[in-house]
Parts: structure tokens; C-alpha cells; sequence
């Protein structure tokens, strides 16, 4: 059995630089009453129901609905099932589908292309569409930050620090940013260096940094004793970064109890968050309170449109399976794979399933 699961901190890669605006763009565009299966595609898309979302796209083409919009649609489709050779394809589509000058629609297409590409490790594919929006957008930090992480992946660290550089000079007062680049830096073997950014940061800006960003960046710097003496203050807050911060500092300095209890005093107190369900259901595990991640898991996947809504499902079939509930967790599983064909750590899970009986 393959424990566990992929915790994700606070931050996720901004692979993209505008959510997803189809529905609200076609409001403009003088075709609205056209594209009602592209407008059903776009609404399944944002509650994630990816297939479904496929099917309406096909038949706005059949429909001759707008085609770029469509083709658009259907790669953040296809990138929500996690084809991304599909998803490349149909923003390719979108693009030559795209008339006159580049717009915005185009520009966030081209940033899901990248993202498409990324995901391939089809790294100097993707560093040719940020250095082509960097072409025309000179200040546009999002491309200076992800054409860094291309180019880190292909190992040229002195380039990938110079476009971190440019993108922090951008916007100097971003922790987030700051933050990101350090942990693609440590997945790229460059930890170290990327912790020069942080104190860096920390440092300048320590006269103007609250306690909460203070916390995130002993967090990050792994000085897990300062950032719980920022971040405690916060276990009763609203804010669900900073709770998230603080069970997984908890986590780190090995109070597995306590960790879970920051999880479950925010989730009380305050809306649902699936990243805080995600992270309380693994701290239940590595308890081995599996019964406890369980329900866990399945409150996050009961919101139903999340980013971590894959993440969560996969969790809960490891969760079931420590359970000895392995008839419901091949079931799950199978579901699972028609969902994300493409996950090689659940087919590899699913290998390990077929062996495993029912207690």
C-alpha cells in the first residue's frame, strides 16, 4: 500500500493566470443565445464535472458555437481530467480559432497551453509561450515567474534565478511569490538558495511583515518554533491560510494531536475549506485514525467544486484501504481512474488493490 498522499502546503503553482472567465466573456461577445452548449460546458467545468463538461463541448462544434471559447472550454476540461495531450490540443485550437490582435482571452489561453505543456514535461515548449507574452508584456510577472520554473526544470538555475529576480522586482511585496519560488527551487534540488529569497525578504520587509506572514515565513525557512509563536494566536481566526500554516507547523514539530486540533477548532468556527479537510484527514492517518480521515475526506470531497477535489478522492480510497475496506476502495478506485486515467500513482495503487481482499 502506497503511504501517503501529496500534501500540499499552502500555495499552488500559478499554472494560470485568470480562472476561468468563458461565461462571464460570452456575455459580451453578441452570441449568447448561440452558444448554449458552450455556455453548459463552461458551468460544468466550474463544478468540476470535467466529462460531462467534454460532451457539452463537442456538441457546441457540432452547433457551430464559437470556437475558440469552445476549444478553450474543452482543454481546461481535459486539463481538469488531467489529459493534458488532449488539453494541449484544444487550446492550440482555440488560439488559431483567435482573430485580429491578441486579447485577454488569448493571453489567458496561452497560459493554459504553457500550463498543458508543463505538465507534459514539455519544459522549453512552455518556456517559448511565456517568453513570447514576456515579448509583448514586459511587466507581466506571472510569465517571469513561470518561465523560471521552465527553465529550473531544464536545470539552468543562473537563468531560472534571474526570471525569479525579475518577477520579485515586479512586485517586491508579494510573500506568496517569494514563498512559491522557493519551493520550486527546493523540488529542483536548490532549497538552500532558495531560502537566501526568504530571510531576504524577511529581513527587508520585517518592519512592515505582520505576525501571520511572519509565521508563513519562519514556516517556510523551517523554523517551526518561531512560526508557531506567530501562529498560535490565530488557531481561533478565520483566516484559512494561516490555519492550515499552523496545523502543519504542529505537524512538523510532531504534535500530530494538536495539529488536529487546529484543523478541526477552524472547520467549527468557520465555511467549510476542502485544503484544511485535505490536511486534517493525513493528520488522522499518520495517527492512525483512519475511520476519523474517512469522514474527513469525504466532508472536502462534499463541496464538491475544489482544487483539491482529486487530491481528496484519491486520499480517501488510501484511507478505506487502511480501514480494511478494500471492496469499497477498488470501487472508488475504478471511478477514480475513468476520472484522472492519466495518475501513474493510482494506477500503480490500483495494481496493489487487485491483489488485497475483503476482511
Amino acid at each position: 500500500m502506497d503511504m501517503i498522499v501529496r500534501q500540499r502546503i499552502v500555495h499552488t503553482v500559478k499554472m494560470s493566470a485568470i480562472v476561468f472567465g468563458a461565461v462571464l466573456l460570452l456575455g459580451g461577445c453578441g452570441k449568447k443565445a448561440e452558444n448554449t452548449n458552450l455556455l453548459a460546458g463552461m458551468e460544468l467545468v466550474e463544478q468540476y464535472e470535467f466529462q460531462g463538461a467534454i460532451e457539452s463541448f463537442e456538441a457546441a462544434l457540432l452547433n457551430n458555437e464559437d470556437a475558440e471559447l469552445t476549444y478553450r472550454g474543452q482543454g481546461i476540461a481535459y486539463m481538469g481530467l488531467g489529459n493534458y495531450a488532449e488539453a494541449e490540443n484544444a487550446f492550440l485550437r482555440s488560439i488559431e480559432n483567435a482573430q485580429g490582435s491578441p486579447t485577454a482571452l488569448v493571453y489567458d489561453t496561452n497560459y493554459y497551453l504553457a500550463s498543458a505543456y508543463m505538465k507534459q514535461g514539455k519544459y522549453a515548449d512552455a518556456e517559448k509561450i511565456y517568453s513570447a507574452i514576456i515579448g509583448l508584456k514586459k511587466k507581466e510577472k506571472d510569465a517571469y515567474y513561470l518561465r523560471a520554473c521552465a527553465v529550473l526544470r531544464q536545470n539552468r538555475y543562473d537563468e531560472a534565478v534571474l526570471d525569479f529576480e525579475r518577477a520579485f522586482a515586479l512586485d517586491s511585496d508579494d510573500i506568496e511569490l517569494v514563498t512559491d519560488a522557493y519551493v520550486e527551487m527546493q523540488a529542483a534540488g536548490f532549497g538552500e538558495q532558495g531560502k537566501t529569497y526568504i530571510k531576504k525578504f524577511m529581513t527587508e520587509k520585517e518592519k512592515s511583515l505582520k505576525d501571520g506572514e511572519k509565521g508563513i515565513i519562519s514556516f517556510y525557512l523551517e523554523d517551526y518554533e518561531s512560526a508557531r509563536k506567530y501562529l498560535d494566536p490565530f488557531e481561533k481566526g478565520t483566516d484559512p491560510q494561516l490555519s492550515l500554516i499552523l496545523g502543519q507547523t504542529y505537524e512538523k514539530l510532531g504534535d500530530m494531536n494538536k495539529a488536529s486540533v487546529v484543523y478541526q477548532t477552524y472547520l467549527s468556527a468557520n465555511e467549510p475549506d476542502a485544503a484544511i479537510y485535505n490536511s486534517l484527514g493525513i493528520c488522522l492517518m499518520n495517527q492512525e485514525r483512519y475511520a476519523e480521515a474517512v469522514t474527513a475526506f469525504e466532508s472536502g470531497i462534499a463541496m464538491g467544486a475544489s482544487d483539491y477535489l482529486q487530491e481528496l478522492r484519491f486520499n480517501m480510497i488510501v484511507a478505506n484501504e487502511y480501514t480494511g475496506n478494500f471492496e469499497q476502495a477498488k470501487t472508488m478506485m475504478q471511478e477514480y481512474l475513468q476520472t484522472y486515467p492519466d495518475d501513474a500513482k493510482a494506477k500503480k495503487e490500483n495494481e496493489f488493490l487487485k491483489t488485497c481482499h475483503q476482511k
